[in-house]
């Protein structure tokens, strides 16, 4: 329920903070059955957020596990449609509880979901495509093996800046990679490694870090915010950019911040509104 409330909403406070956003290949993800969309990853929750936001259908997101450890934390995550992914640095206790988020992925397809991973297994401010991660793959073929039509797709996110206020975002979806292109494939462990290399390559055709100037006329929603909600806007990334200090949660804390701080903001600008008109 809180995922379909606040998608409409976070969805339109997306068009007052990026200042262009240039997207194709919306036409590759098919419009039912099982899908990974497989994801760089540089801009954290941003990331997710933004993904969900573009695409039609329900996307189920595979997030840091740490940030599930609070029960009221993982109550409000569940309710986004977020599943934990625990990193061997947030300890080794918690890695067989990645068995539970593999088999919710399977169940998941089997109901014709879409989940998104960000294959690289990693959040980091980059420009270039890190080495991904075996996971993608392993969900990949289990789901084949398994006898599923699944789809993965192929995505990739750039940003002119990540520590910035207003930014360009290239947004590329890819052609699909299914079952039949590794139909001679057999051995696990070389099936994992070719899967890989065609992820691989498929994501950085779609790269793109060439950002056009952008006029009041091609991006009006994001010009008139940046005039009219400047107080809220400077004070949400003042308070992100102490809380961040640089790292790649900016962009996120940003939203969460603007989410809370733009309703209240219009609620005082309407009082201020009606007031003068009552004085007058």
């Amino acid at each position: 329920m809180l995922y379909y409330t606040l998608r409409p909403f976070v969805t339109f406070i997306l068009k007052l903070c990026i200042k262009h956003i240039s997207i194709s290949g919306l036409e590759n993800i098919p419009k039912s059955g099982a899908v990974i969309l497989a994801s760089t990853h540089s801009n954290s929750f941003f990331d997710a957020v933004l993904l969900g936001c573009t695409i039609d259908r329900r996307v189920w997101s595979l997030a840091r596990g740490d940030v599930f450890k609070k029960n009221w934390a993982k109550k409000i995550l569940s309710s986004l449609f977020m599943l934990p992914v625990y990193r061997l640095s947030e300890g080794k206790e918690h890695l067989g509880d990645n068995d539970d988020t593999f088999n919710r992925c399977i169940e998941l397809f089997q109901k014709g979901e879409i989940v998104l991973i960000f294959s690289e297994g990693i959040c980091v401010n980059q420009t270039k495509l890190l080495p991904l991660k075996k996971g993608t793959a392993r969900l990949a073929q289990k789901a084949w093996y398994d006898g599923m039509e699944l789809t993965v797709i192929p995505v990739a996110i750039s940003y002119d800046t990540i520590i910035g206020f207003g930014k360009k975002i290239n947004l590329n979806i890819g052609k699909p990679i299914e079952k039949n292109d590794f139909q001679t494939v057999s051995e696990d462990g070389f099936f994992l490694k070719l899967f890989n290399d065609v992820l691989t390559e498929k994501i950085n055709i779609l790269i793109d870090r060439t950002f056009p100037k952008v006029s009041f006329l091609q991006s009006p929603w994001f010009y008139i915010s940046s005039i009219i909600d400047f107080p809220a806007n400077k004070i949400a990334c003042i308070i992100s950019k102490k809380l961040t200090k640089g790292i790649v949660f900016f962009d996120s804390i940003t939203l969460g911040l603007l989410i809370v701080l733009l309703p209240l903001y219009w609620g005082l600008l309407a009082c201020i509104v009606c007031f003068l008109s009552n004085s007058l």
